[in-house]
């Protein structure tokens, strides 16, 4: 492995300074950046560890019915606190408790989570030159086993992006905190990933030394609630294969508001407005949840090896729309 200077910042202020020296990473828990490293997918010279800012960056508070949860907040954390303990904020919940396994989720932190590199083969192998990597003129996965590919939203790259905490973030309505140079930004969270997700950008939209710092979820209406649900191969220490996380706002029997983001089958996570938009003015129904699933994966393209991806991504929608509406 290549020789590298560790960085161990003592202030929010240090670690920003550190992040923007060239080829420098920033991480938290750093589950991924170790398995990129022996690889040899990345070599960076300089690794700022943002650990131990723990005090500062980790922690969930409410803070004027808003809900803050600090980028370097746990899996394990966010499972277990008390102010997700509500049906508005259940989706969010279950996807922080069913990701990877019970060791894994006491490291991984929130934002490690969000920003992690996409799981394709081809691009996390060295001995590939993929696209996506730079290392290659074209998307292997297109026409190599793309199994666990997208068949939504995709460009010249196929991959899928692994977080589960972004799609029920974005139905929520989050928002991120980043600081850079010493300034703090907020803005959506939908603004973290490319809007065009071609191979030659990165999974997230962040400038080179930007570290985010927090999330936000904005109060929930009276009636809101929200699920998660994803399929995989193994019932642990897996990614999905499709994900659906779902918001419901009811006012008595009717869906007053609603919205739908997919997981794992685009580049980026993808919400589904014009699905969404259906299920406002209705009553909750076996026949509606169909027609939403079916909307929700309008448009889709399977690749030769990842058709199933559009039977079993509609079951999951229906589920969620279930699970959510009860």
């Amino acid at each position: 492995m290549k020789p590298f200077t560790y960085v161990m910042p003592t202030t929010l202020a240090e670690a920003g300074e550190a992040a923007k020296k060239p080829d420098t990473i920033v991480k938290g828990a750093g589950l991924d950046l170790v398995d990129r490293m022996k690889e040899r997918l990345q070599t960076p010279s300089q690794i700022v560890n943002l650990l131990p800012l723990k005090t500062e960056m980790a922690g969930i508070a409410v803070e004027n019915g808003e809900l803050r949860i600090g980028a370097l907040t746990t899996l394990t954390q966010l499972e277990q606190h008390p102010a997700l303990a509500n049906r508005a904020l259940e989706g969010l919940r279950h996807s922080a408790a069913s990701t990877a396994t019970p060791q894994v989720r006491h490291r991984a932190t929130v934002a490690g989570n969000l920003l992690q590199f996409t799981r394709c083969w081809y691009v996390r192998s060295e001995a590939h030159r993929c696209l996506h990597g730079g290392r290659g003129p074209t998307c292997l996965a297109m026409t190599g086993d793309n199994r666990y590919h997208s068949v939504l939203g995709w460009m010249d790259c196929v991959r899928v992006h692994p977080s589960n905490l972004a799609p029920p973030l974005l139905a929520l309505g989050a928002e991120y905190s980043t600081v850079l140079d010493g300034k703090v930004r907020r803005r959506k969270l939908s603004d973290l990933f490319p809007s065009e997700p071609r191979a030659q950008l990165a999974e997230h939209t962040l400038e080179h030394g930007e570290i985010v710092t927090a999330l936000h979820i904005p109060v929930q209406p009276e009636g809101a609630r929200s699920s998660y649900c994803e399929s995989r191969e193994k019932l642990s220490h897996d990614w999905a294969t499709t994900a659906c996380a779902v918001r419901l706002v009811m006012s008595g029997d009717t869906i007053a508001a609603a919205d739908v983001v997919l997981g794992a089958v685009s580049p980026v996570p993808r919400p589904r407005p014009d699905a969404a938009k259906v299920l406002v003015g209705k009553k909750p129904s076996d026949d509606l949840w169909k027609k939403v699933a079916e909307l929700a994966y309008a448009g889709a393209v399977p690749l030769s090896h990842n058709a199933y991806k559009l039977t079993v991504g509609k079951a999951i929608v229906r589920e969620a729309l279930e699970q959510a509406a009860r």
